[in-house]
């Protein structure tokens, strides 16, 4: 991070006269403020807009609680506004809370190329970007990103690799197996739609792989990780074919498959949903408590820090900080107390 003291020290002059310059103060000298200006721009420095606000405000004797920096959410322009997402909401309240304005920009709009998109974003000197979340991979995104703090939420984006902010899914999915075990299911299934998958980086079949490998089983269950075969016929063939005491899916598509063909929940067989978000479905049975909105909330916090250590551009090495979730029971898994015992 280059700071003001290091350029007094090249530039050989006070830091005040440094400060004076950069904002283009009129008691400095045109010739002054073109050198300094030069200096700071061969030295790589960035201002921090959080600091130049609130030194601002000191200047004219008002220290406001919040100084409204702007920060961009760039969204994917298919998809349309972001605002009714809860990620977008919960970044816009931790912006407030931090001092920042959150505003939404779509990073692939054909009527924006990039080079408009830059423009706009230096003309309101925004400085920091969240990558808002995606329901399916993006190979990569083009921006000029060593001029902004970035960091992205999800693990969808593939190129470059930013900062990223995303659920544990590995950790969810050991927990969840030691539930299972003492709860007492023995062949236990893996059913969602391949989309999902890709979402996450195929975590939830290389966990469900990992969990077969350590059961030595000698009659292992086969994936049902579908896109068009995602239906009740092939899900119910499936079933029966391979016997699961319990299946762990996404969202109430097994459920209600089960429920159509007389298969009874948890008597029969147990379900478990690895991602329960009730804003986008209901969720009827037990799953992971899936908050889309602290996501969101914790992009802001990281990208507060990157932009309070003058961190800019694709880090050279990606930090992924991944959060827990809650496990929700709805009563479609055995209870502990009266799981079946070993004959």
């Amino acid at each position: 991070m280059i700071t003001i003291r290091q350029i007094a020290e090249i530039a050989g002059i006070s830091k005040s006269t440094v400060s004076l310059a950069l904002r283009r103060d009129p008691s400095c000298s045109a010739k002054t403020i073109e050198r300094i200006t030069k200096i700071a721009d061969e030295m790589g420095y960035r201002p921090n807009p959080l600091v130049t606000a609130n030194m601002a405000a000191m200047r004219i004797g008002r220290r406001q609680k919040n100084v409204r920096a702007i920060l961009t959410y760039f969204y994917d322009h298919s998809r349309g506004t972001p605002h009714a997402l809860s990620s977008f909401r919960g970044a816009s309240e931790q912006a407030a809370e931090l001092g920042f304005a959150l505003e939404a920009l779509p990073y692939n709009d054909p009527q924006m190329p990039p080079a408009r998109l830059l423009g706009i974003l230096r003309s309101r000197n925004i400085q920091g970007i969240v990558i808002g979340e995606s329901q399916t991979p993006i190979p990569h995104i083009e921006f000029k990103w060593d001029e902004f703090a970035v960091v992205a939420i999800g693990y969808t984006l593939q190129s470059p690799r930013l900062d990223r902010i995303g659920f544990n899914h590995a950790e969810n999915m050991e927990r969840l197996f030691q539930d299972l075990s003492l709860r007492n299911y023995k062949r236990v299934g893996l059913a969602m739609r391949s989309d999902f998958d890709d979402r996450i980086s195929h975590l939830p079949t290389a966990s469900y792989l990992s969990y077969q490998f350590e059961q030595h089983s000698t009659d292992p269950i086969p994936l049902f990780v579908e896109d068009a075969n995602w239906n009740k016929t092939s899900f119910l063939e499936w079933f029966r074919l391979n016997k699961p005491d319990c299946i762990i899916t996404v969202e109430n598509d097994v459920g209600n498959w089960l429920y159509d063909a007389k298969i009874r929940v948890p008597e029969d067989v147990g379900l478990f949903s690895i991602w329960g978000i009730d804003e986008e479905q209901a969720q009827v049975h037990s799953h992971f408590g899936v908050s889309l909105e602290l996501l969101g909330k914790t992009a802001i916090e990281v990208l507060a820090d990157r932009l309070n250590s003058n961190s800019r551009g694709v880090p050279p090495r990606r930090r992924s900080i991944l959060l827990s979730s809650d496990r929700i029971h709805l009563e479609s898994l055995r209870p502990i107390e009266s799981a079946i015992e070993e004959p």
